[in-house]
């Protein structure tokens, strides 16, 4: 019986193996956005971006009044006080915060598992306290448990690539709602409009800036993350 060799791949060509499959993913999430494949971290992505506007509230002073997320995938937080301009700029830059660290989290196991901790007691604590309406609550209490399962009881090379995608997707989020605002004709509520009514600067302003900050940002993590040992 003749034995079959193992094929072996040195580090780099692993590297570009694990890159070609992250990237499959997302052009799969970047074209396929709105079907149910991706549904589960679409609904993610929109609470932690909900979640990013009602944590600016907090920290500017402000109050928080409710968060409602519904199945139809629409966010809305209101607040009461606090900084109009951080609070309206903290969803773009909160997808973009949220994906840097759980990016970061498919290198870093201690990372991981620490940062997972405190993302299941945010979308737990605003469950209970701010969420209105039972998907919402339900939902970002699912989430919790999935953080809380996945980093200590799921294999490291599946996390490695699932906190990678989830993270990549979540800066992908910014790209495709602010595209959304650039290249179409229907006017739709959007932070860029609620920033560009609080500025008297055009909407269009705002989303190429935002537009720009979150390519640089996810080329430079990335980048980052190709110097990363495995």
């Amino acid at each position: 019986m003749v034995k079959r060799k193992k094929i072996k791949l040195t580090k780099q060509q692993q590297i570009l193996v694990e890159y070609g499959i992250i990237s499959s993913f997302m052009v799969i999430a970047f074209f396929m956005w709105n079907t149910f494949l991706i549904y589960p971290i679409k609904l993610f992505v929109i609470i932690a971006h909900e979640i990013s506007h009602a944590v600016a509230a907090i920290l500017t002073g402000g109050k928080i009044d409710s968060v409602f997320i519904t199945n139809a995938l629409k966010g809305e937080t209101r607040s009461i006080g606090g900084a109009k301009f951080i609070i309206a700029s903290a969803g773009y830059l909160g997808s973009l915060l949220f994906g840097i660290f759980l990016f970061i989290s498919g290198y870093r196991e201690k990372f991981r598992k620490l940062f997972s901790i405190l993302l299941a007691i945010i979308f737990i604590l605003f469950a209970a306290n701010y969420f209105e309406g039972y998907f919402g609550k339900i939902a970002a209490t699912l989430f919790a448990a999935v953080f809380m399962i996945v980093p200590f009881y799921l294999s490291q090379n599946f996390n490695r690539y699932f906190f990678k995608i989830i993270g990549l997707i979540s800066m992908l989020y910014v790209l495709i709602d602010i595209k959304e605002d650039l290249f179409t004709d229907v006017y739709r509520p959007s932070d860029a409009q609620y920033i560009a009514a609080l500025t008297s600067t055009s909407a269009t302003v705002w989303s190429v800036l935002w537009l720009l900050i979150s390519l640089i940002i996810i080329f430079v993590s990335i980048n980052w993350g190709l110097k990363q040992k495995q």
